[in-house]
C-alpha cells in the first residue's frame, strides 16, 4: 500500500517521452482497425510496433472520457505504475513459491522494487 501511495504522490513528476504520442496514436490506429472503424493501419507507418500494453491504456481513457492530455498521460503513468507493481506481487509469489521462505520473498520484492 506504501508504494500505491507514493506513486500516487509523485504522479505529477513523470516526464512524457517523446514517443509516447506515437504509442498512443498507434494503438489508435489498430484498435480502429481492429473494431472495423478503418482501414488505416494497412497504410500505417508504425503499424509493426505491438499495442498490447498501449491498447488496454487507451481503452481506459476512452472508458473513462478522458479528454484532456493531462489527464490522459496522468491515468497512463498510474496504470503503469499499478502494473508495475502487480509485477513485485508477481515477483514476491514467485519467490515464496520457488523457497517457501517469507523472506527470501521479501529479498526478491525489494530487488524488484529496487
Amino acid at each position: 500500500m506504501l508504494f500505491v501511495l507514493a506513486g500516487a504522490a509523485i504522479l505529477d513528476d513523470y516526464a512524457v517521452f517523446e514517443d509516447a504520442l506515437t504509442q498512443r496514436e498507434t494503438a489508435a490506429i489498430t484498435l480502429d482497425y481492429v473494431w472495423g472503424r478503418s482501414d488505416a493501419l494497412l497504410r500505417y507507418e508504425d503499424r509493426m510496433y505491438g499495442v498490447v500494453f498501449e491498447a488496454p491504456l487507451l481503452w481506459t481513457e476512452r472508458l473513462l472520457g478522458l479528454q484532456d492530455s493531462r489527464a490522459m498521460y496522468l491515468s497512463r503513468h498510474l496504470l503503469t505504475h499499478l502494473l508495475f507493481l502487480a509485477g513485485g506481487l508477481g515477483a514476491y509469489a514467485l519467490a515464496f513459491r520457488l523457497y517457501r521462505s517469507r523472506g527470501l520473498a521479501l529479498v526478491a520484492l525489494s530487488l524488484f522494487l529496487l
